[in-house]
């Protein structure tokens, strides 16, 4: 099983997109996947249900945000299986294979755990501690490995545009990286803020673990793969990105991040249809040609790079 986290500083940039299409494509080829939605705006759990559907059966007790409630320092580690859900309309256009998509949902009220966690773990002075939420983000990871057998070939885990405990938590669990951004000026800066972060958070997770490898079974240390930056949103004119987005494009490459050949035009019929179909783009029988073998191409340059990716 293989355990993906789609981050990026930015919002806007179509991190649910990526999650939903790549998640829908490689369950409509026959594999397993889980999608847990990590983001409060919980766009992606309302890509594939009415929130009819969630407020009757998920948004009580069966959500994230319940999950992470439910955390206790001296408490059981708490399994995630009882959230799974299977959101029904997808699950019925990919039923002449054998794969299945799974979601985890949000909570709209998600945002609030990060406050509640700081207070129960000592107040506002130890907030986004790595030392302090050691134990909260070890919880997301331990509850993902023991997902009963036969367990998913994929894990995807949509972060919310932040660097907060929930991504946190997500990249503690994860053994890759995927970095959606638009070909823009904020967009680069906002990755090679996500750079430095990412690599002061795993050389202090890793810290923490060399402190402790004498008080138990050794933890893993965090050797998380980034699989590329997909540009989105891309305006093109003949069939490349116009003029005014190429030095973005040179500019994320300068900084030493694997980039994705593969690229999602701006199309905003298609992907605000798919929400509403609650279907994902790519298994629209609506969809273009042009953005049909985008997505495709893009799926596949994706399972590549996780075959070859060292974790």
């Amino acid at each position: 099983m293989r355990v993906i986290a789609v981050v990026n500083y930015k919002g806007g940039v179509g991190k649910t997109t990526l999650t939903a299409n790549i998640g829908a494509q490689i369950a409509a080829w026959g594999k397993r996947v889980l999608l847990v939605d990590l983001d409060p705006q919980a766009s992606l759990t309302f890509s594939f249900l009415r929130p009819e559907q969630w407020r009757a059966g998920l948004a009580e007790s069966r959500t994230i945000k319940n999950w992470f409630e439910a955390w206790r320092m001296d408490g059981p580690r708490l399994s995630v299986e009882p959230l799974i859900s299977s959101p029904p309309v997808v699950n019925d256009r990919i039923a002449s294979g054998s794969g299945t998509l799974d979601l985890i949902a949000s909570h709209l009220s998600l945002g609030d755990v990060e406050m509640n966690l700081a207070a129960r773990l000592g107040g506002a002075e130890v907030h986004r501690s790595t030392r302090h939420y050691f134990d909260v983000y070890l919880r997301l990871a331990a509850a993902l490995a023991t997902l009963p057998r036969p367990g998913y070939d994929l894990v995807l885990l949509d972060c919310p545009p932040n660097f907060g405990v929930l991504t946190r938590a997500a990249v503690a669990a994860c053994d890759q990286l995927l970095i959606p951004a638009r070909p823009d000026e904020l967009s680069t800066l906002g990755i090679e803020h996500l750079q430095s972060r990412l690599r002061r958070f795993v050389w202090e997770f890793n810290q923490i673990v060399d402190l402790r490898s004498d008080q138990g079974p050794m933890i893993r240390k965090l050797q998380p793969a980034i699989l590329g930056v997909v540009f989105t949103m891309v305006q093109l004119y003949a069939s490349r990105p116009i003029a005014a987005l190429r030095p973005y494009l040179t500019q994320t490459r300068e900084l030493g991040l694997p980039v994705f050949d593969a690229m999602v035009r701006e199309s905003n019929s298609h992907f605000a249809g798919a929400a509403r179909a609650q279907i994902p783009a790519i298994l629209s029988d609506q969809l273009s040609p042009a953005l049909a073998w985008e997505l495709r191409h893009l799926v596949e340059e994706f399972l590549a790079r996780v075959r070859t990716a060292q974790p």
